[in-house]
């Protein structure tokens, strides 16, 4: 023996083979021979300098081959600070030999390796260290495989030994492990005596020094520590003794949190973490008083039950990318323009005010907090003291319109007045400037629907402009009841050589002034009284308001649904969009008994979805032109029968049904688009009338006249104004306009005796203006659908999506016939749409059922 050698508890478990440790001070290379270091050989060990290789400052093995190098030269270059070896007793080469397994087994299972007295625990910054060299992902490295504990071992009673190589604390401080650097710009971390051994010295670089993973991302050394303090678990031979603490000291500033807030208007840049919310519990933003040019404002916390004043901000997110910084709480955090255009609108210059904003208010992304948040939305809005909605900056002369919204208002109760003020505005730019601020982004959005509807009290502001909402709702009830003089002052078109009359969206100055703005916001409180035919006709009513999540054309709309059907649907954001719109069926069909709802599902013009909806279905996230006939039309196809259906699978994918089977489709005309033209009304009239008058060559004149009678009255889907309800009247009331008006937009083209003779008839009824009423009894029937007739010899006019052979069926509890295409070798049926049969609109079907002159008939739809 040749020293004390003391027992080393890694070794004391049975058959556990570990790794050799090396505790080398940065900068030193330590040869190793046949996996033995020089200090820790056992005596017998052969010793090969060609086969050596060598330990490089990051760790990494050398294993480049090496010439012979004299023993006096390895202990010359041997650190001896760092460890303590007992000198060997000279050995002749010729007794050396290459240990087999046999005797390397045996040597170990005889004799321990132990440490040298010399070697001690390590210190705290020896725990920084080897805590800095761990990898920033969950993925085992080498490393972490050779250091586990295999089974039945014991752990370690103290940490094991550092890996060699600077750690990125080291590097920085160019001090070396464990010294203590008291340099100006220096951070000194204090340590526990006995405990964490030397103090942690950290430069002000380290916090805002980058370092880069494996994956290519740079990250701050304070990132990531607070990574593997938070996300990434240590190895178990890595991790600190139970009684052992991290220091306070090493804790994050709130300017290196891990949460941000990460919604549409709210970018990264610096995080904020949320606090978590309670029951009833809600965020608001204190605005902080006007004193410096940057917004400044914190995050509180407020129940519904007691909440203090505030001021719920309704607005338009607008682009994401359009960002302007705000200090949260001493973070700048980057919001969309348009949020820090509101917020900087309510801001005040002597005192602070509360504000609820969905952006900052709601963790975006925590899909289990917006859930909770987006149910308490009615109470937010109808709790706050004021609703401020925010219209965007002050652009496209909106001051000059704001001005001239009061004047409006104020003279609403005097037409004469609101006549000559209107006439007197004919090339003005406040009026352009009125219908301007109506096409802003904030009157499309479906979310201020229930924002209006829950408020108490509104304020509007525009720019630097601040305007009661009773402004602005009083003129454009003004507007609306003078439209026939909106239609004579702003015809459209050119006037004095300028474009002045024409919206950017080419709807005529009119049309915006009467159905957008707060013209577009329905009336919700009129469907209250409904009960559970509340939800289809608000979904109806809102269906052209826009929303970024298709869930959201649901869950926007129930704070504006009485509590019995709201209670019904649980704005549950990891639901899919199939899941949202089938339960909206299940829910009308099981609650109303009627079969309306399906009527909604248009699909034409064709339009694709990746919901991948059943046909029955509605894509309420799709915006059509057209609406369900029996919704607009007060039709009663099925009289008063209830809905006979049920679903066949509990994914809600087949829906069975029975209904009075009518005809089948035999031919139909050319489908009139969305947004068409009068030329489309036109042509499609005629291309309609051709088909007929093809079909109607052995009939007799009368029997001729009759039928030209019902295809008059079909294009209008029977919808006659009471003056010209008397006997072939609406014929030559139709056949007039149509023709007057070919005959002036195509003056060459000859039309047939009956148009001709028409086209110059004298009504009883003067029609001022001629393109106005085409649009009002038959554009607005015409659009979206296309003229046919059936098997039968019955006229109609349904979806543009059908096709020849399609069947005609009145399904019960159903307000309009419904057009069926049979797919599939199952006999299964896709919903096509609603149409319109001349006869059996109101109740006719269901008559002939009872006497036994029509069948019921049951469908599976997909």
């Amino acid at each position: 023996m040749y020293g004390i050698r003391t027992p080393d508890p890694r070794y004391q478990a049975p058959n556990q083979a570990l790794p050799i440790r090396h505790n080398y001070p940065p900068g030193g290379n330590q040869q190793i021979h046949n996996g033995y270091s020089d200090g820790e050989k056992p005596f017998n060990a052969p010793d090969v300098p060609a086969s050596g290789t060598y330990l490089e400052p990051s760790g990494k093995v050398d294993r480049r081959p090496r010439t012979g190098m004299p023993r006096d030269r390895q202990a010359a270059m041997r650190p001896t600070s760092h460890t303590h070896t007992v000198p060997s007793p000279p050995r002749s080469r010729s007794r050396q030999r290459s240990p087999t397994p046999e005797r390397h087994s045996r040597r170990s299972s005889s004799r321990q390796r132990v440490p040298s007295p010399g070697r001690l625990p390590p210190t705290a910054t020896q725990y920084q260290r080897d805590l800095s060299s761990l990898p920033l992902t969950n993925k085992p490295t080498k490393s972490s495989r050779r250091n586990a504990l295999t089974p039945g071992s014991q752990p370690p009673s103290y940490p094991p030994p550092v890996r060699r190589g600077l750690s990125p604390i080291d590097t920085l401080n160019k001090s070396g492990p464990g010294k203590n650097n008291t340099e100006p710009g220096h951070h000194t971390v204090p340590s526990t005596p006995g405990q964490y051994g030397a103090a942690l010295v950290l430069p002000k670089a380290v916090l805002s020094s980058e370092f880069t993973r494996p994956d290519g991302v740079k990250r701050s050394f304070s990132e990531r520590v607070a990574s593997r303090n938070v996300s990434t678990p240590e190895p178990p031979l890595r991790s600190l003794p139970s009684s052992a603490k991290r220091p306070a000291s090493l804790a994050l500033s709130s300017s290196f949190r891990s949460s941000v807030i990460s919604s549409p208007g709210i970018l990264r840049d610096q995080g904020y973490q949320y606090r978590e919310l309670k029951d009833l519990e809600f965020r608001l933003v204190r605005i902080f008083p006007e004193r410096k040019t940057m917004i400044k404002c914190q995050i509180i916390h407020a129940s519904l039950e007691g909440p203090p004043t505030y001021v719920a901000i309704s607005y338009a997110w607008g682009d994401a990318g359009n960002t302007r910084k705000i200090e949260l709480e001493g973070s700048l955090v980057p919001i969309s323009v348009s949020l820090y255009g509101a917020l900087d609108a309510v801001r005040k210059k002597l005192e602070s005010v509360l504000v609820w904003v969905d952006a900052l208010c709601i963790d975006q992304s925590n899909r289990d907090e917006r859930t909770q948040q987006v149910q308490l939305m009615t109470s937010i809005y109808s709790t706050a003291d004021s609703v401020a909605i925010w219209l965007g900056p002050e652009e496209d002369d909106s001051k000059m319109a704001a001005d001239l919204l009061r004047e409006v208002a104020d003279q609403a109760l005097y037409p004469e007045k609101v006549s000559r003020l209107l006439s007197s505005r004919v090339g003005q730019r406040d009026l352009a400037g009125v219908v301007s601020l109506f096409e802003r982004d904030y009157w499309k959005r479906l979310w201020v629907v229930q924002e209006i509807f829950n408020a108490r009290s509104i304020t509007v502001y525009c720019g630097s402009s601040k305007l009661p909402w009773s402004v602005y709702q009083k003129a454009s009830e003004t507007f609306s009841r003078h439209r026939t003089e909106l239609d004579v002052y702003f015809p459209g078109g050119q006037r004095n050589g300028r474009r002045t009359t024409i919206a950017p969206t080419q709807f005529s100055y009119s049309q915006v002034l009467v159905y957008q703005g707060p013209g577009s916001l329905p009336n919700l409180k009129s469907y209250m009284g409904l009960g559970q035919d509340s939800l289809l006709e608000v979904l109806r009513a809102c269906r052209r308001k826009l929303a970024s999540d298709p869930k959201d054309k649901l869950f926007a709309v129930l704070g504006a649904l009485p509590e019995e059907t709201r209670m019904e649907f649980r704005a549950d954001y990891s639901l899919s969009v199939k899941d949202v719109y089938t339960e909206v069926v299940d829910y009308l069909l099981k609650t109303t008994e009627s079969l309306d709802v399906i009527c909604d599902a248009i699909h034409f013009p064709v339009h694709t979805g990746s919901a991948n909806l059943p046909s029955y279905v509605p894509d309420w996230s799709h915006i059509p032109q057209t609406a369900a006939m029996g919704h607009k039309y007060n039709f009663t196809a099925s009289a008063d029968m209830k809905a006979d259906c049920r679903f066949l699978d509990e994914r809600l994918n087949k829906l069975e049904l029975y209904a009075i089977y009518l005809d089948k489709i035999s031919f139909h005309g050319m489908a009139v688009g969305t947004l068409c033209t009068l030329g489309d009304y036109l042509m499609a009239f005629l291309h309609w009338r051709a088909l007929l008058l093809g079909t109607l060559e052995s009939e007799s004149e009368e029997a001729s006249l009759m039928i030209q009678d019902d295809f008059c009255k079909t294009l209008s889907l029977g919808q006659v104004p009471p003056p010209w309800n008397k006997e072939n009247q609406w014929r030559t009331v139709c056949y007039y306009v149509f023709a007057s008006l070919l005959r002036e937009r195509l003056p060459h083209m000859s039309l047939d005796r009956m148009l001709a003779s028409c086209a110059n008839a004298k009504l009883d009824v003067v029609i001022d203006n001629r393109r106005q009423f085409l649009q009002k009894h038959f554009g607005d029937q015409m659009m979206g659908r296309c003229f046919c007739r059936t098997g039968e010899g019955r006229l109609g006019m349904g979806s543009g999506f059908m096709l020849p052979g399609d069947i005609v069926v009145v399904p019960m509890g159903c307000s309009t016939p419904v057009l069926l295409r049979q797919e599939g070798a199952r006999g299964e049926y896709r919903f096509v749409g609603d149409v319109y049969i001349h006869g059996f609109m109101h109740g006719r079907a269901v008559d002939e059922f009872r006497n036994g002159n029509r069948k019921l008939v049951k469908y599976v739809l997909h």
